[in-house]
């Protein structure tokens, strides 16, 4: 399969992967009755998975995209995700051309991958006075948890991608 016929595959699962993304947060935000926030961030990792495969100008361009659907759809205001989603694919690159890839790499690099964007999107919220966030709370019952499932997440999907991309 082309290149380019692969970006226009990309970009609906990218879509979909958003979605399912969303709908697993809420879920388990829902069986924890609100005391925890399990954020999923499966969307982060298939991107970072497909950094390898994709030019920085597509990726980019396209995290704009869902990012700022991100924000019209869940937010309603347009710009936190739009630039915190871009900001760590170019974080991704950062570290993609740094680093020797294999799973020690790749999984620290989630950690903190995780970590900066919730941070950057938080920070963001903020600075523009649209959430007020209490860092204790943040750290134990929001960024504890999310960097508990995606941990989790990330062993899982690292083997199921690792399977598929080996058949390229």
């Amino acid at each position: 399969m082309s290149k380019v016929k692969k970006q226009y595959i990309a970009a609906p699962i990218f879509f979909l992967v958003m979605l399912l993304d969303s709908h697993l947060t809420r879920t388990f935000s829902a069986w924890s009755d609100g005391a925890n926030v399990w954020k999923t961030h499966f969307l982060l990792l298939i991107l970072m998975f497909c950094v390898p495969r994709f030019s920085k100008r597509y990726m980019i361009t396209t995290t704009i995209v869902l990012g700022s659907i991100f924000d019209l759809y869940y937010m309603g205001v347009l710009g936190v995700y739009a630039v915190s989603l871009p900001l760590a694919v170019w974080g991704m690159y950062l570290l993609y051309d740094l680093l020797y890839q294999n799973i020690f790499t790749m999984f620290f690099g989630w950690i903190i991958l995780i970590t900066g964007y919730e941070l950057a999107a938080s920070g963001i919220q903020v600075i523009f006075k649209l959430s007020v966030i209490n860092p204790i709370y943040f750290a134990t019952n929001f960024l504890g948890p999310t960097l508990l499932v995606n941990i989790l997440f990330f062993f899982i999907i690292y083997y199921i991608v690792r399977v598929l991309f080996r058949w390229e």
